[in-house]
């Protein structure tokens, strides 16, 4: 028999939640470089606790790399899944791990395209910050900067762009790894109850891993269980004759 979960096969149904899970392992590594990258060749310079928009820049910073690290560990939790189906508590886990996932990378994703908002109104003064001169249309003629200021404006940018592109792949993988947790937990709150159409093909999937003898013993019993209770057998009662015997009964 075909075992199926969600319109799948039992073996299809965890290709994909590997697949899904690989994707938000590299997702999470990619985004962790380049918020590394963003911290360390630009915002280590202009970390002002006075500047709002500079402090805006850290936390977000800040923010995608803890987004990189979730999104790592609910993508290495969905891998684990792959292989253990049949647990509950891994399954609860995926499912909650990825809604967190999905809800901070798209507040990062928002947060990213506010810092790149702001970096545009503000032609990148913040950024500048550490320099001596007044504005950027002096970076030629005054480049007293403990970095180079002809680049930090177009690095900046991109790495919040590439940055930005991520987070919205990891909340759209995230969601998608929602669901597959949410159709193996098989919830229906909308309805005040769970369907049970896909508890039988995870028991009979689970049986399916245990040794031969094991395995026959559990369906013999099985087997055993569901003929008593098809034709179950009648039970004589000793004080049947004696009741019928003393008389008739009287209303």
């Amino acid at each position: 028999m075909c075992l199926r979960l969600g319109g799948l096969s039992v073996g299809d149904f965890r290709k994909v939640l590997m697949k899904t899970g690989l994707v938000l392992v590299v997702l999470g590594h990619v985004s962790f470089i380049a918020a590394a990258l963003l911290h360390g060749t630009v915002l280590r310079y202009v970390a002002a606790p006075n500047d709002a928009v500079a402090l805006q820049y850290c936390v977000v910073d800040i923010l995608s790399v803890t987004s990189a690290i979730v999104v790592i560990t609910s993508g290495i939790s969905v891998i684990v899944l792959s292989r253990y189906l049949p647990s509950i508590p891994l399954r609860w886990t995926v499912f909650s791990s990825s809604v967190a996932c999905a809800l901070l990378s798209l507040t990062c994703a928002l947060g990213l395209l506010a810092s790149i908002a702001m970096t545009f109104a503000t032609q990148g003064r913040a950024l500048l910050a550490a320099c001596t001169f007044g504005g950027p249309e002096r970076l030629a003629l005054a480049p007293d900067c403990p970095f180079d200021p002809t680049r930090i404006y177009s690095s900046s940018l991109c790495l919040w762009g590439i940055s930005l592109l991520f987070c919205v792949a990891e909340s759209v993988f995230a969601v998608r790894s929602a669901q597959l947790a949410y159709q193996v937990l098989e919830l229906r709150p909308w309805l005040g109850k769970s369907s049970h159409r896909m508890g039988p093909h995870l028991e009979n999937w689970g049986n399916s891993l245990l040794p031969q003898d094991k395995r026959e013993n559990t369906e013999a019993q099985r087997t055993q269980l569901s003929q008593m209770q098809e034709s179950p057998e009648p039970v004589e009662d000793p004080d049947l004759p004696s009741r019928t015997s003393s008389g008739p009964m009287t209303l």
